[in-house]
């Protein structure tokens, strides 16, 4: 039961990714097939690890600063 209820979460997940972000985990981006998710890596130490193998950065960019937002300026 919590095998299916977790491919259930992780199929809503790609469902608002699509929404959200025009993201499609569903169809191929080349060929327009079929794709079926087959895993989420949700440990952290294992993502750390395939990302450094792939040469790509395992950290997040800094954020940038906060911009001023004037919201009475006199026109």
């Amino acid at each position: 039961m919590a095998q299916a209820f977790k491919a259930f979460l992780i199929e809503r997940g790609a469902r608002l990714l699509k929404r959200v972000f025009d993201i499609d985990l569903e169809h191929c981006p080349r060929c327009g097939g079929d794709m079926k998710i087959i895993a989420a890596i949700e440990e952290p130490a294992v993502i750390v690890k395939i990302l450094t193998h792939l040469g790509l950065p395992a950290r997040a960019p800094p954020r940038a600063p906060a911009r001023r937002l004037d919201l009475f300026e006199a026109a």
